[in-house]
């Protein structure tokens, strides 16, 4: 894995939150890395059953798939592990907070008492209004404290057995970071680099990790290629492969996508010069995922090869289920759905809103499967149907125009 850490730097203490999948990584890899490492778990009594099955198995062990030709497993455990932010926080330079949107509030409102000065609290992923949250939860110790967002999400990777191992398919090759404070955007970007021992760019504001790459302009894209044609009852013979069936409807769709949340960040940046960033620093789609998946693509000249040539997308299959009479219908309670669009999708078309883009892309996927959804975002062409302050658009946490968002 990952190169020692610089031996003659003092080597930052590292607090992971949460016991999910990605903390399952980090806590052995980093401590393996020789990172003293605390862990923040007051979800139920996830500190209690980690602390157990650390002790139980001598360390959380990763299975480490990145290279094929070469696997190869490792553990590592941490310090400390507790419910108790005051037992592992005060002491952590750097804070890895790998957490679903809905639990950012909480973990930060637990972190703010005991965050020491200078610390940085890196969010991954950084998509999903996470900057709102922490302005909000955090305040005046912004500033203080340094609060970062990341995308890609960094680890490709499935628990094994919980609290005992952990099976890493993937570390991403490259990231960009946004910060609050932003003039802190390049200290945060310099921690993150070192930790992981892999490039790291700092952008001058969170807008331009909100309309990067990802999720939302990968998935929803290929759903729509697939079932743009889908009616209310419809089943399917079989549930194909996701990615390696990536056909020229999907490439179509997918770089629809990628232009207009590109022309929104353009937009953006023309109209407020020097503010949030500028014009064509954010990737288009086959760009994004040729740079994070660097060395897994044999063919990342198209955006159909980015997905059907990429050794770290093989094996998926499209959110379906079987029925009783044993053919397949969609899963529209899947992440795909259910997170993808309210979460990301909807995000872009916030901001395209606030910039006065039109969105012809967007606004078709959106109108196609939020009735599925039971939900509606979009009305004529805008994000202000009744769902609309359900979503992670800048809207719903009370941005009604981009002056609103200016430093």
């Amino acid at each position: 894995h990952m190169s020692k850490v610089d031996a003659a730097a003092p080597k930052p203490q590292v607090c992971v939150c949460g016991a999910g999948n990605a903390a399952h990584v980090f806590i052995p890899l980093l401590s393996s890395m020789g990172y003293n490492v605390t862990v923040f778990a007051d979800y139920g009594d996830e500190a209690e059953r980690l602390q157990k099955g650390i002790e139980e198995n001598d360390g959380l062990r990763i299975d480490d798939r990145q290279d094929p030709e070469n696997k190869r497993s490792y553990k590592g455990k941490p310090l400390k592990v507790s419910k108790d932010a005051a037992d592992v926080v005060p002491d952590a330079d750097v804070i890895i907070a790998a957490l679903p949107s809905f639990a950012i509030k909480h973990v930060l409102t637990g972190l703010k008492p005991h965050l020491k000065e200078g610390a940085v609290i890196i969010c991954m992923p950084g998509q999903g209004g996470c900057e709102f949250v922490a302005k909000e939860v955090l305040g005046d110790d912004l500033g203080k404290v340094t609060f970062a967002g990341i995308i890609p999400m960094p680890l490709n990777c499935r628990i094994s057995e919980w609290g005992k191992s952990v099976e890493l398919a993937a570390l991403k090759a490259s990231y960009d970071l946004a910060a609050l404070p932003a003039e802190n955007s390049q200290k945060a970007a310099d921690v993150l680099s070192r930790l992981l021992g892999k490039p790291v760019r700092a952008l001058q504001s969170f807008i331009g990790i909100a309309l990067n790459g990802g999720n939302a302009n990968n998935h929803p894209p290929r759903l729509m290629a697939t079932w743009g044609n889908h009616t209310e009852g419809q089943t399917y013979a079989e549930n194909p492969l996701f990615y390696e069936t990536w056909d020229d409807e999907a490439q179509k769709w997918c770089g629809m996508i990628s232009d207009e949340r590109l022309k929104v960040f353009d937009t953006i940046c023309e109209k407020y010069p020097g503010k949030f960033g500028t014009p064509g620093q954010i990737p288009d789609v086959r760009a994004y995922m040729a740079k994070i998946n660097k060395g897994q693509i044999s063919d990342d000249s198209t955006i159909k090869g980015v997905f059907a040539t990429n050794n770290g997308l093989k094996g998926f299959h499209y959110p379906m289920k079987k029925t009783e009479a044993g053919d397949w219908e969609i899963d529209f309670t899947n992440r795909y759905f259910m997170e993808d669009i309210p979460e990301g999708l909807c995000v872009y078309k916030g901001y395209a809103d606030l910039a006065g883009v039109p969105t012809p892309g967007i606004d078709a996927i959106l109108t196609k499967f939020q009735s599925y959804l039971g939900k509606e975002y979009i009305v004529d062409g805008k994000l202000c149907g009744k769902d609309s302050m359900a979503t992670k658009a800048p809207q719903a946490y009370g941005i009604t125009s981009l002056e609103a968002l200016l430093p």
